[in-house]
Parts: structure tokens; C-alpha cells; sequence
């Protein structure tokens, strides 16, 4: 059966996640100092953002240790994570909790800075940033209303600075870009958050490198459109939105130019996971197969929540199901193991 791990295949990650809800943050700190590279450092520090906002392991680790830089960026990474979190349980909609987004939120873009004047190489403070554009739905902040690059007329004004801020640190940075697409999401316009979704995909695409995981921005609207037309009781041909001829191109290209040449074991857990998602129904069965044994066990809830055959917290059955339909169609060859 499918299981849900933050840390995916990264087993020094999950050591210290494991570490971070035991209450201690040593293995964090170790983790951190023996990081690579700049992809694989904005990763690790999400994930553990994620999971050390629900205690106070970062404060302690900034207290014991006040000048490391690699704990003002996980107290950005925490104090987004805090605002992001009280966004989504829609704190602005009642006036007293308000107020205490209003505190998160300064909070956050201190330790953004504090963590932008340690480091100024590291990208991960300006993503942080990037991220809360998306709870400043009113546009409160400058910095989030920037027109758009020259000439292109189908975006709409958001956090461009923010984006060029990052994408010149470490270029094409999964994170920032996702980010970048939630941000502009959170405004839409007129044209609606699906819209904008597919231009920014669409746009970001026709230049990322051939191999960039952002091959997958396609997909992700794509899903995200499937989600809500769900969530409208619009479920008939609901799968028709994978086979149009613009959304299999799109797969195609993730399949053949990202995961054709990606290692699944450092590789977004996520990205893969919606990659099969589009395989399956767009009717790709035979490379689904190859996409579903790099993942193995390490499924995320997202995409299958969205899926209409089950409730979301069901999701493990709508990954399982498609899964072993496409295994059955390609079976591998005897003796095969993924």
C-alpha cells in the first residue's frame, strides 16, 4: 500500500524530520551543513519548514546559535510556513486573528530579510517571500504588483521582482516558479485562476531547459482545473481534459525530456506523482508503468485527492487503483523488478 513521507527517498532528510518531531534539532543542523547543492538545499529546507512550524525546534536551534545562517533560514522557512498555513484556515475573514496574521506576516518578511543579509547567494529567502505574495490578496505589499516581463501581455502584474530575485541565485528553481504561478493565482483577474495558471505554464515552459522539472507546470494546472471542475459536480468526461491535444503535447514533453533523464531518488516526489496522474488518464498506460515503479512507495496525497472516484482522504485507493490498471495493460516482463 501506498504511503505518504515528506522526506521521500532522502534518508538523511527523514532522519532529521524524525529528529524535528522528537523535539530536537542537531540532525537538522547536520543535515543542512552536508548539503550539496542549491536544488537540493531549497528542497530540504521546505520540508523541514513544514514540519519544524509545528514546534518551537527552530527557535531553540537560533537561540543556542544566533549568528548560523543555516538556522535564520529555517526561521524564514518556519515563519512562512506559519503565515501560509493561517491563510489557509482563512484567519483574514474573522478581525482578531487577522490581527495576529497581520504579526505572523511581519514576522516572516523580517526573517526573510535577516535571512537575505546572511547569505545574499541563497535563493531561499526571496522563495519565502515569493510564497507569502500568495496570502496578499489585497495587494498590500508593492513588491507583489510588478508589471510583467516586456511584451508579455497574457500575464498578469505579481511578484516579478521576487521571481528575478531567485531565478538569479539558482535558475529555474522548481520552488520559486511553483511559487510564482500560486502568487499570481491568488489574484487572478478576470481571466480566473485557471487561466492564468496555463499562461504562466504554458509561458514558463517555452524557455525552461529541455530537462527542468517546470516541464511539469502544464500538468499541475492541468490538475488543478480537473480539481475544480470536480469541486463544481462537473465529474462527466471529467478524464476528456487529459487526452486535448495541447495537454498530451505537455505530457509528452514532461515524460520524455524530464523524467527520461531524472533521478527519481533526488527528484520532487510530487512531480512524479502527478506525472502518473497524467499518464494514466491520458492514456499512456506503458510509460505510467515506468513512472509508478520510480515512485514505489513513496506516493503523495496530491494529486489523487482530487480524484472524483473516492473522498480525499481516500486517496491511497485512487493511486493504488490506477496503478495496478496500468500494470495490468503492461505487465513487466517475468523476472522484471522496478
Amino acid at each position: 500500500m501506498a504511503s505518504s513521507n515528506p522526506a521521500g527517498r532522502d534518508r538523511d532528510l527523514y532522519a532529521a524530520v524524525q529528529d524535528i518531531q522528537a523535539g530536537y534539532w542537531m540532525e537538522m543542523r547536520q543535515v543542512l551543513a552536508r548539503t550539496g547543492n542549491w536544488p537540493q538545499w531549497t528542497s530540504r529546507t521546505q520540508v523541514l519548514g513544514i514540519v519544524a512550524a509545528q514546534a518551537n525546534v527552530v527557535e531553540l536551534w537560533l537561540k543556542e546559535e544566533p549568528e548560523s545562517l543555516a538556522a535564520r533560514v529555517m526561521y524564514a522557512r518556519v515563519a512562512t510556513e506559519r503565515v501560509l498555513q493561517a491563510h489557509r484556515r482563512n484567519w483574514a475573514r474573522d478581525y482578531r486573528k487577522a490581527q495576529d496574521l497581520e504579526k505572523l506576516v511581519a514576522r516572516a518578511r523580517d526573517a526573510c530579510h535577516r535571512a537575505a543579509e546572511g547569505n545574499p547567494d541563497d535563493a531561499v529567502p526571496w522563495i519565502c517571500r515569493l510564497a507569502l505574495a500568495e496570502t496578499d490578496t489585497a495587494g498590500l505589499h508593492p513588491e507583489h504588483d510588478v508589471a510583467p516581463p516586456p511584451h508579455e501581455y497574457l500575464l498578469p502584474r505579481g511578484p516579478w521582482g521576487l521571481l528575478g530575485e531567485a531565478h538569479r541565485r539558482d535558475q529555474f528553481n522548481r520552488e520559486a516558479w511553483h511559487r510564482m504561478s500560486q502568487a499570481l493565482q491568488a489574484r487572478p483577474g478576470p481571466a480566473g485562476r485557471q487561466a492564468v495558471a496555463t499562461d504562466f505554464a504554458r509561458w514558463t515552459v517555452s524557455f525552461a531547459p529541455p530537462d527542468s522539472p517546470l516541464l511539469l507546470l502544464p500538468l499541475h494546472a492541468r490538475v488543478q482545473e480537473h480539481r475544480e471542475r470536480r469541486d463544481r459536480g462537473a465529474e462527466v468526461m471529467l478524464n476528456l481534459l487529459w487526452t486535448r491535444e495541447d495537454i498530451t503535447r505537455a505530457v509528452t514533453q514532461a515524460f520524455e525530456g524530464w523524467f527520461r533523464k531524472c533521478d527519481p531518488a533526488t527528484s520532487s516526489q510530487l512531480d512524479l506523482n502527478y506525472l502518473a496522474y497524467a499518464l494514466a488518464r491520458g492514456g499512456f498506460a506503458r510509460w505510467a508503468t515506468e513512472v509508478f515503479d520510480a515512485i514505489g512507495d513513496f506516493a503523495t496525497p496530491a494529486p489523487w485527492q482530487y480524484d472524483a472516484r473516492y473522498p480525499e482522504d481516500q486517496w491511497r485507493k485512487a493511486f493504488e487503483e490506477d496503478r495496478v490498471a496500468c500494470l495490468r495493460s503492461h505487465p513487466r516482463p517475468t523476472g522484471e523488478h522496478p
